[in-house]
């Protein structure tokens, strides 16, 4: 195996141990998921951005949305009339786990061209001040 391979599988490894690590992270701090009553949601169901299924209870008594449902933009006041502040921070560390899922594969691909282009070009500019110490 050639050295520039080995040099990317264990930058590249690292970088995906650190993507983990943040995805568990953020996936362990979700307690609820965005609608009242709801228990947190699959990681893949997060990822993909599915709606979440609504409670039966909710259903059954046809609540106003801004009663159960954290993801609408409500004041202070509804959300803790509601009684939705937990399921509001899971709403938003379901985004946040999204987010920090996308930038890690968008991390990932620039590496992946950043380490290429480094591993092109730094030999390039080495090699010609050896000629010249040489030649002098």
């Amino acid at each position: 195996m050639k050295i520039k391979t080995k040099a990317w599988l264990v930058s590249q490894g690292i970088l995906v141990i650190t993507a983990l690590l943040i995805q568990i992270t953020f996936y362990r701090e979700i307690q609820l998921g965005p609608l009242l009553g709801m228990t947190k949601r699959p990681y893949w169901d997060i990822i993909y951005d599915r709606p979440p299924d609504i409670p039966d209870f909710i259903r059954e008594k046809g609540l106003p949305p801004h009663l159960w449902d954290a993801r609408l933009p409500l004041s202070v006041t509804e959300i803790r009339a509601a009684k939705l502040a937990g399921h509001q921070r899971a709403h938003r560390r379901e985004e946040g786990l999204r987010t920090a899922f996308q930038g890690g594969l968008l991390v990932n691909g620039l590496y992946l061209v950043i380490f290429h282009a480094l591993w092109w070009y730094i030999p390039r500019q080495v090699r010609p001040k050896e000629k010249r110490a040489l030649n002098h």
